[in-house]
């Protein structure tokens, strides 16, 4: 009898050995052999799941977005507070913890790579553009009506200069720093 593949499962292990190879070594560095390696498996393994480094580098980086996505989204449809939801919100968005730091350490490698990749650049627009939305309803459900959508840019605007400070920085003190920034928001956001 043929042994039983989880195709989805593997796909998934190979993103995962992806993420590692590029948050040790970056994007550059990103080879199918190197992947391959991680992921305890040959190269043509991944050939099976991934048409080339590409399709895994997009793979990737959706797998990151969607990651920190579900977290949010969960949090989001909690019958916490509104500001519970929208710190909660905030603080999934950044590297507070080890899982999150290795997802900013991927995105940051997007980021510049996405300069120049029309493909990546527009997954990560997507991705911006479901992600503000989200924060500009809790801004609104929490502060009443304000102007949610330019708040929710500059919102982003801030985690994300928090979150490339944190990665670059991810001591204890950098990762305090940035809660009271965003509780200060959130407090100023009430006044």
């Amino acid at each position: 009898m043929p042994k039983q593949v989880d195709h989805a499962l593997r796909r998934r292990e190979l993103v995962a050995a992806s993420w590692d190879v590029i948050s040790r070594e970056g994007l550059e560095a990103l080879t199918l052999r190197k992947v391959a390696a991680a992921a305890d498996c040959t190269t043509g393994r991944i050939a099976h799941y991934f048409d080339g480094r590409e399709e895994l580098l997009l793979a990737a980086l959706s797998s990151a977005y969607a990651a920190a996505e579900a977290r949010m989204v969960r949090i989001e449809r909690s019958s916490r507070s509104a500001e519970d939801r929208l710190r909660g919100v905030i603080h999934e968005a950044l590297p507070l913890n080890a899982e999150r730091l290795k997802e900013w350490r991927v995105w940051l490698v997007f980021w510049a790579a996405a300069a120049t990749n029309d493909d990546l650049a527009q997954e990560n627009t997507r991705r911006y553009v479901a992600w503000q939305r989200m924060l500009a309803r809790l801004i609104t459900e929490h502060a009443g009506p304000v102007n949610a959508q330019n708040l929710a840019f500059a919102l982003v605007a801030m985690i994300d200069g928090i979150g490339v400070r944190t990665s670059l920085s991810p001591d204890a003190r950098h990762r305090k720093l940035a809660r009271a920034a965003i509780d200060r928001w959130i407090a100023d956001l009430d006044a």
